[in-house]
């Protein structure tokens, strides 16, 4: 099982001809999730590996223009390619109200459903059979969530010897077993999951935090994930600055890893000033060294282990 990654947009504040601005691209199992929606998003995805017919659902962190003025574009495009699937669209309350004006100002007429969501708690706001996406509040200059698309542990690997020894016959039941069901034998013995499968296997955990200064909402999204996408709007050094804007450094980017556990990070939302971004990777390396810079249109492959 493999998650794709695309960086659609990875500058801050308005598109440039170097980086885009605000916008990710989670595509699995046929499925793409979309996280924010900053202007030049369609022709982004356009570029991309990526197809808005995937789409499942919009994931907004913010109002900020560089990670929503892209929607109302994009919604148009999807109503010409004749799109009539629902779309799920995630983000802060106040998202009701801005649908409705740009629906009275005809600026949005979508010929599909679009169901809303407001995020108001903490918590998982989407869920799937096999994974969640849940959210915890940043800390911004407006109300902000971050989200975390945390895949479930699946049941350990099947010890097919300890099976036999126990007389579980081969067929259904060896099915049954590795899906974590019980069986019961034709001597009305019971054998439960555990007495034959290993350890549960952990899922994939990817992180999303854009826009924020550090804070505990962070730190509990990056929580152990295999891939922590966060802001550094600035080189290490700038924390001062960039806390009272609302942002990160990519010193803070790397001690949220570092303190998260986190497996990877790739850094996002960069000043759009910065041509270069070697001083965000050696400030960022220095405290994390599985630290990169992402650019428009990157791909990051993620695949889960089957030990």
């Amino acid at each position: 099982m493999s998650v794709r990654v695309v960086f659609l947009g990875t500058g801050s504040g308005k598109p440039m001809a170097h980086r885009g601005v605000a916008s990710l691209g989670i595509f699995r199992q046929g499925k793409l999730y979309l996280f924010d929606c900053g202007e030049g998003t369609q022709v982004q995805l356009s570029r991309s590996s990526l197809r808005s017919g995937a789409l499942e659902s919009i994931f907004l962190t913010h109002f900020h223009g560089d990670h929503v003025n892209g929607l109302p574009g994009f919604a148009g495009s999807l109503t010409l390619n004749r799109r009539e699937e629902a779309l799920g669209l995630y983000g802060p309350v106040g998202l009701n109200q801005w649908l409705k004006t740009l629906r009275d100002l005809h600026i949005l007429w979508p010929s599909f459903p679009i169901n809303v969501h407001e995020n108001t708690k903490p918590g998982v706001v989407y869920e799937e059979e096999d994974f969640h996406i849940e959210i915890a509040p940043l800390r911004h200059r407006i109300e902000t969530w971050g989200y975390a698309l945390v895949e479930k542990p699946r049941p350990g690997r099947f010890d097919v010897n300890a099976a036999r020894a126990l007389g579980v016959p081969s067929g259904p039941m060896f099915g049954k077993l590795q899906r974590g069901e019980s069986v019961t034998l034709e001597d009305g013995r019971t054998i439960a999951p555990e007495d034959v499968l290993g350890p549960d296997r952990p899922g994939l955990k990817i992180a999303y935090v854009s826009d924020t200064s550090p804070c505990d909402g962070a730190l509990q999204l990056a929580e152990g994930a295999d891939l922590l996408i966060h802001e550094a709007t600035y080189p290490a050094g700038d924390e001062k600055m960039a806390h009272q804007r609302g942002h990160s450094t990519a010193g803070d980017a790397a001690r949220c890893a570092k303190k998260a556990g986190a497996k990877k990070l790739i850094m996002t939302h960069i000043s759009q000033k910065y041509l270069r971004t070697d001083e965000f990777v050696r400030g960022a390396r220095a405290i994390f060294p599985n630290s990169s810079v992402a650019h428009d249109l990157m791909e990051y492959d993620l695949t889960r282990s089957d030990q």
